[in-house]
């Protein structure tokens, strides 16, 4: 029963419509699969773009390329949509990252707006606690915010971003030597207009001076563990900062999806024609195909054998070219060329070894 139910799913894969369904989980699939993880979504196309076609019978190595190409072209707009709404939600309150000792002189920093435009006057506020500087240390000297489209940029030059992108740097440099108040802190605020569209990302640095010899000591904002900044302010709105995220998950999409699976391909053809080398050698140790015999059609005579012997001295005339086989009986998946015995598919027009034309059969 199992192997029936199997068997007419293998059918169903193999109509028109059972490609288009197919087509279709594939491209949910793996785009679900790059949303959460890129390495799982590498295994997840070679699965349903490669393994399954060609467990179902749909193994010609065009419709699997074209299959290929349909879903990794697909993937990138739909992740982007994902990614895109994730950029545009706030991110929360952030502090620096621990000391020694675990001292944290910046606490709760934030940006307001998150989301504007080109003509909105950003604000950025932090607690600083200066009382929590390192040990021997002398109380905050100067605080600095840095906003760029370089995630994590605090200069010219960027291990991520290299160099030539927009960075603004503003310092203020009147903090207070100490702070009296019940919690001992004071606030500080930076208002800045960007002026332009994009997904800008800032950082915050604090500094004290200690031994030996008055060295800087800098302390700054946790931010995410790759870039080590907070994203914001993002300006443009939705269309805008999709078509910012979507070339570089194109890049990305290419490489970790394109190149694995067409190099899976590359070595499912390659075993394919070894194989298919391997089945045409004893074909070829039994010599050329003999040509087939058409039957004369019912009623008629068949042309009784001339009687006149042949000469002596004359030979027999040279065998033509083999004629063409009867045609494939439907369903068959593959069979030989009738000129050169090659093992070719279903549905294809001319032999892909000497390219003579083929007889029209039932594909899959």
């Amino acid at each position: 029963m199992a192997q029936q139910s199997q068997g007419r799913f293998r059918r169903f894969l193999q109509t028109r419509l059972g490609r288009a369904f197919l087509i279709v989980l594939a491209i949910v699939v793996v785009s679900a699969s790059y949303i959460f993880s890129a390495i799982i979504a590498i295994p997840a196309i070679v699965l349903f773009a490669l393994a399954i076609p060609v467990w179902s019978g749909l193994k010609r190595p065009r419709f699997l390329a074209l299959l290929g190409l349909v879903v990794v072209l697909a993937v990138a707009p739909i992740a982007t949509a994902v990614f895109t709404q994730d950029i545009m939600t706030p991110t929360g309150p952030v502090s620096s990252s621990p000391g020694p000792g675990g001292l944290e002189m910046m606490q709760n920093a934030t940006i307001s707006p998150y989301l504007g435009n080109t003509s909105t006057n950003f604000t950025w506020t932090v607690t600083v606690y200066p009382y929590s500087h390192p040990a021997n240390n002398s109380t905050p000297t100067k605080l600095q915010l840095f906003i760029s489209t370089c995630p994590g940029a605090t200069s010219s030059t960027s291990l991520y971003c290299g160099s030539g992108y927009p960075l603004t740097t503003l310092t203020n440099k009147s903090l207070p030597p100490n702070a009296t108040n019940a919690c001992r802190c004071y606030n500080v605020t930076f208002h800045y207009r960007i002026g332009s569209d994009g997904i800008w990302n800032w950082q915050m640095i604090i500094t004290t001076t200690g031994p030996p010899n008055g060295t800087s000591y800098y302390q700054e904002l946790a931010g995410d563990p790759t870039y080590d900044a907070i994203q914001g302010p993002i300006i443009g709105g939705y269309g805008a900062t999709y078509l910012s995220v979507l070339p570089g998950l194109y890049e990305a999409d290419l490489l970790f999806l394109g190149v694995p699976f067409y190099l899976v391909l590359l070595v499912y053809m390659l075993f394919k024609n070894w194989e298919r080398r391997r089945k045409e050698a004893p074909q070829r140790a039994l010599g050329p195909v003999p040509p087939t015999t058409t039957p004369p059609e019912a009623g008629t005579t068949p042309p009784a054998p001339s009687a006149a012997p042949l000469p002596s001295s004359a030979s027999p005339p040279p065998s033509g070219p083999a004629g063409p086989p009867s045609e494939p009986s439907t369903g068959v998946k593959e069979y030989n060329c009738p000129k050169c015995n090659a093992v070719v598919y279903a549905g294809e027009k001319s032999c892909w070894k000497c390219g003579a034309p083929l007889p029209p059969t039932s594909s899959n």
